[in-house]
């Protein structure tokens, strides 16, 4: 077939199009051996310098928090940077990750011990959830996850 002017020919592996599409395998880098890092305490401690979120990011959030309840459900949440910021839009913050250190370090920090900030271990695939929730983030962690 002809393609429109400037357009150039895809070729590889058809991308998920829809339900029967199959999906491209994850790439190896982002496998369970390197997920495996976030548990190592020396990498909870360096963490920390991590760029933060900008501000426009929890606005934006905030404003997509419409439903009621307004709870939030924060997948791969890491420390909570994203979780802990969203306790002031929302009923009540789920925030899910594998590695247990992470969510040890996140509940030492400002916010983390809010009562209505639920720190949930496991994989965000396997953990068990409490929904409904208005809004489900994840930050720098979805493409960890199937």
């Amino acid at each position: 077939p002809l393609l429109p002017a400037g357009a150039h020919e895809l070729s590889g592996p058809p991308l998920r199009t829809g339900a029967s599409s199959p999906l491209l395998p994850k790439p190896a880098h982002l496998g369970e051996v390197y997920a495996a890092q976030f548990k190592d305490a020396a990498v909870v401690e360096v963490y920390r310098h991590r760029p933060e979120y900008p501000e426009e990011v929890f606005d934006i959030l905030a404003g997509l928090i419409r439903n009621t309840p307004s709870t939030v459900l924060d997948v791969g949440c890491g420390r909570g940077e994203i979780a802990r910021r969203l306790l002031p839009f929302a009923e009540r913050v789920d925030a899910v990750d594998f590695s247990e250190r992470m969510l040890l370090a996140g509940r030492a920090l400002p916010g983390g011990d809010s009562p209505r900030l639920r720190w949930i271990h496991g994989a965000a695939e396997e953990a068990e959830t409490y929904p409904p929730y208005a809004l489900v983030t994840a930050g720098a962690s979805l493409h960890w996850m199937e």
